[in-house]
């Protein structure tokens, strides 16, 4: 890839949520100087990005990428139905179907500054999804939504050594791919649509290959109540007691929550993911984010599947998040900005288990965006861009976006797909799943 020098960039600091005007040299995949001004040799390819922003890329942490193409087909249903109607739906999906709401999720988070997301998908089509993550030049980690228990009648059952195999198979093909941009993870739904035989039999299936457990964690008010009629134990307690928390798991929503069981949480090293506009959209609630970051819990961010939140924009998904947590808690500064940016980026690195990713620093690999906000008549004031951008922007302003020290959105078009032939390809097999769901 070779090198290119990022020239003139005002590098974010999320501690002191100032600024400093440096270069910022790239060789391949890794940023190996931030200096006051780096020097051309003649070599490397040179951006001016005076006037721009640079923070790291976003991580989203908690995804349904298929779901691109059911946004608007769920609206105003309670969760319950709502799942009923998803499973129903997702059933008509085709493997083409498959590959271009994967590849237009991707292309959207890209848009937006997202390069690393965290994806529940299906067995049906994991090759399709494969390949639409690798056209799209994202990197990702992939897990497959098992589920045992039938929670309604139209929950897919699998067997927990079915669960097993497809595990195994996905990650014997994929793990690690073009050179560990794509990874594996198991992703069971999580109670009470799984067993403790499934949760435990994923999670030992996990441990013995480094991959993450990623599963939901107290989505619903009643789900979670059935949870504890079943096990006698509320729902995070009870994946505490089967051995299923550590540094590895990440928790999708987590809003159902007894105060003790954010210790439990803390304790074990788990990674709630706060999913804010899924949880306002469809009722779910709001979890006790604000009581999880005073315990030093590391809390991600996720956008969900868009047949509930609507949005694969992190900057709206976050200031959703923030500006919940400060009115349930009537406290101005929960969820405030230097921590918000950190759960849009380290936190969720850290959850994924990159051990580089998620700063700008020497080391570290080149996920980079540079924001322009100098196009936005709302977002004024140069002195306060990171509040501005977090409270008053969306995803928008995001001008160019590095993954892997490769640029692939350069002043908001993207540089590997035709955004214009996508989309058209999208409205044609939407026009005819369209078709389908009216008789759904």
């Amino acid at each position: 890839m070779g090198k290119t020098i990022i020239k003139n960039c005002d590098i974010a600091d999320f501690d002191t949520l100032k600024y400093d005007r440096k270069d910022i040299l790239i060789e391949d995949d890794l940023i190996v100087k931030i200096a006051d001004s780096v020097p051309a040799e003649g070599n490397e390819t040179v951006i001016d990005a005076a006037g721009k922003m640079a923070l790291p890329a976003f991580v989203d942490c908690h995804a349904h990428l298929l779901q691109s193409f059911y946004k608007g087909y769920m609206d105003d249903y309670p969760i319950t139905d709502w799942l009923v109607r998803l499973f129903h739906a997702e059933d008509l999906a085709t493997e083409e179907d498959n590959y271009y709401a994967v590849l237009l999720s991707c292309m959207q988070g890209l848009r937006f500054g997202t390069t690393t997301i965290n994806d529940m998908g299906g067995y049906r089509f994991i090759d399709s999804t494969v390949q639409a993550v690798r056209d799209a030049g994202m990197r990702a980690t992939l897990g497959v939504s098992h589920t045992d228990v039938a929670e309604n009648d139209a929950t897919p059952i699998r067997t927990v050594e079915d669960a097993l195999r497809e595990s195994n198979d996905i990650y014997t093909r994929y793990h690690g791919l073009d050179h560990d941009m794509i990874r594996m993870g198991v992703a069971p739904a999580g109670l009470p649509a799984c067993s403790k035989e499934l949760m435990q039999a994923l999670k030992a299936f996990a441990n013995e290959r480094g991959l993450v457990f990623h599963t939901h964690l107290g989505e619903g008010k009643k789900e979670t109540q059935d949870v504890k009629n079943r096990t006698g134990w509320w729902e995070a307690e009870t994946l505490y007691n089967y051995g299923l928390l550590d540094e590895r798991t990440l928790l999708a929503h987590s809003i159902w929550l007894q105060d003790y069981e954010l210790d439990l949480i803390k304790k074990a090293g788990a990674n709630p993911v706060h999913c804010p506009n899924t949880n306002m959209k469809i009722s779910d609630g709001i979890p006790k984010i604000h009581q999880m970051l005073q315990r030093g819990i590391n809390v991600c961010i996720g956008c969900d599947g868009e047949a509930s939140s609507s949005t694969r924009d992190m900057i709206r998904e976050a200031r959703a998040g923030a500006y919940l947590q400060k009115a349930v808690t009537l406290d101005p500064t929960a969820m405030d900005l230097s921590s918000t940016y950190k759960m849009m980026t380290q936190n969720g690195a850290k959850a994924l288990g990159y051990q580089n990713l998620g700063r700008l620093a020497e080391g570290y690999k080149a996920d980079i965006l540079l924001v322009d906000m100098s196009k936005d008549i709302s977002l004024t004031n140069r002195s306060t861009r990171l509040s501005n951008l977090l409270y008053a922007g969306t995803g928008h302003a995001v001008d160019t976006v590095f993954v892997n020290g490769r640029m692939v959105l350069s002043g908001g078009e993207n540089l590997r797909m035709n955004t214009g032939k996508v989309l058209e390809k999208c409205e044609e097999l939407l026009y005819k799943l369209d078709q389908k769901m009216a008789k759904l």
